[in-house]
């Protein structure tokens, strides 16, 4: 979820790592890649707000990295966590705080910062929004978790090593994190040969502080990477493709003194890029 979401930011790409799909009641999708150590299911909930969940299966429990937030999501994806027949150890809300009702509250643990953020004027008014859109479907309601976890600290769950470290600077106060070594989680899942939404790129300090995340996210060592928004999972080669990408951004808010110029130059520059209508759109969060 982001402050000014109520569509979806879902797309297609090709997979370059093989994954098995499970199709559940046509709603939602789960993908599971193995290391080993653990399990990373992926449930692309194909829900009005585009937003993705995960569970981490170690050898003894589970963890939920964002939850889902609409009740029918909330029931497939707790069919599903019975199949695995392991119980829940942990449920971190990251940038999500929704579907509270889903498990104990003794569950739930946020990272420090998000608490406070989720209850001002900014997350709170987007959470009323979606209230207020979706009526009964989601499930807005339930205590916000006073649990916390530091954004620069590590924590065995399940036993698997999860590395918090701050997300984008221009976004949320919500944590990046090393799942195992080796799963890296974002905001929004990278995507190769797609040009970046508005919901990513608000401004121009945003162009320098997802370059820098994704820069981060490169120099982790992990070998997928995942976000809350968009494909369920991504390789090197779609991280690489958005570095790439604003770094051309960069060099051409420097050169193009308009948005339509510079929408031009990066259609020139990405002529196979897919959703130009987000290239308009960020242009105009661009040039204000």
């Amino acid at each position: 979820m982001t402050s000014s979401l109520v569509g979806s930011e879902m797309c297609i790409r090709d997979r370059a790592i093989a994954c098995m799909t499970f199709v559940v009641n046509a709603q939602g999708k789960f993908e599971v890649k193995d290391f080993g150590k653990f399990k990373l299911h992926s449930y692309v909930t194909a829900d009005p707000l585009g937003d993705m969940s995960y569970i981490i299966e170690g050898s003894e429990s589970l963890v939920v990295l964002e939850p889902a937030a609409f009740h029918d999501n909330i029931k497939e994806m707790q069919q599903y966590i019975a199949k695995l027949e392991k119980p829940v150890e942990k449920v971190i809300a990251n940038y999500h705080a929704a579907g509270f009702s889903a498990y104990e509250p003794s569950q739930y643990v946020m990272v420090e910062g998000m608490p406070e953020f989720v209850k001002g004027e900014i997350y709170g008014g987007m959470v009323k929004g979606f209230a207020a859109n979706f009526g009964k479907a989601i499930d807005t309601d339930g205590e916000i978790p006073t649990a916390t976890i530091t954004k620069n600290g590590k924590e065995r769950l399940a036993g698997i090593v999860f590395e918090f470290t701050p997300g984008a600077a221009s976004d949320f106060p919500a944590a990046s994190i090393l799942i195992g070594g080796k799963v890296y989680y974002l905001h929004f899942t990278p995507v190769s040969e797609m040009h970046m939404g508005p919901l990513q790129i608000t401004g121009r300090t945003a162009v320098k502080a997802y370059l820098s995340e994704l820069e981060k996210a490169k120099k982790s060592g992990a070998e997928l990477f995942v976000g809350g928004h968009g494909v369920a999972t991504a390789d090197t080669a779609a991280v690489d493709f958005q570095i790439g990408y604003l770094k051309k951004m960069q060099k051409l808010l420097q050169d193009e003194k308009n948005e339509n110029d510079f929408i031009a130059a990066m259609k020139s520059a990405y002529p196979q890029a897919a959703a130009p209508d987000n290239l308009t759109a960020v242009a105009a969060n661009l040039y204000k």
